[in-house]
């Protein structure tokens, strides 16, 4: 079935995409600091998926895909980078939006430090192996970040727990659960080659890289515009 992942990327999105009308979220408001957050994390991630798909640390099954590549990625690949960080800010906005009053410091700490420890387990098992060791290090960096800045983004470690229920599903389907062979494969030699299922374990913090630092950016380019906004009021 070659349009299988094409089909997981628009199950991803069309959900989030039809919500974003919500009187309450209002998510269409914010598409701009959206769309910009979805090229400035994305470029990065697009270039480091380049180079691990060329160094053969993980690479695609041609049998679910529509054969349409940008340099040596599907364009399923390339869609994965925009309609997952879409429907993820999507969820950091509702929380906002429907959680404004959950009680979230004891539920931080308890997020961050199964976070930290994760990683750092990840990050000792698979020194040396290119994708365990790069995803740890990025990941307790960013980490260390969001544990300073907690109070700063208070919602974030809800709206990254609540993605994971997609990540799980869609990632399972992208490696193996559901077919005969992954659509996405990894050379488990760069790996620590212990998995969730089918699930590499890297990809849970390679999923809050992306989940956080799209974010992140959001949130940013969100204040600036709420910022310029008000600065126009006041002309």
């Amino acid at each position: 079935m070659n349009t299988l992942y094409l089909i997981l990327d628009f199950g991803v999105i069309i959900f989030p995409l039809l919500l974003s009308f919500d009187k309450k979220v209002n998510f269409v408001r914010l598409w701009k600091a959206v769309f910009g957050a979805i090229v400035l994390i994305g470029i990065p991630f697009l270039t480091h998926d380049y180079c691990f798909t060329a160094m053969g640390i993980w690479g695609f099954n041609s049998t679910y895909l529509t054969g349409i590549h940008i340099t040596n990625l599907p364009i399923e690949e390339v869609l994965f980078f925009i309609v997952v960080p879409f429907a993820c800010t999507f969820i950091y906005q509702c929380c906002i939006a429907y959680f404004s009053r959950f009680n979230y410091e004891r539920f931080n700490i308890m997020i961050y430090s199964i976070l930290v420890a994760y990683g750092l387990i990840v990050l000792l098992m698979g020194i040396g192996r290119w994708y365990s060791t790069m995803v740890a290090i990025v990941a307790l960096g960013l980490l260390a970040f969001l544990i300073v800045k907690r109070k700063d983004y208070p919602l974030l470690p809800l709206a990254f727990f609540l993605s994971l229920i997609p990540f799980f599903g869609m990632n399972s389907i992208l490696t193996g659960a559901m077919t005969l062979e992954p659509i996405v494969w990894y050379d488990n030699t760069e790996n620590i080659a212990f998995r969730w299922g089918t699930i590499p374990a890297e990809d849970i913090l390679y999923s809050l890289i992306l989940v956080a630092g799209n974010i992140l950016v959001f949130d940013w380019l969100k204040t600036r515009k709420i910022s310029s906004n008000n600065f126009d009021e006041k002309k």
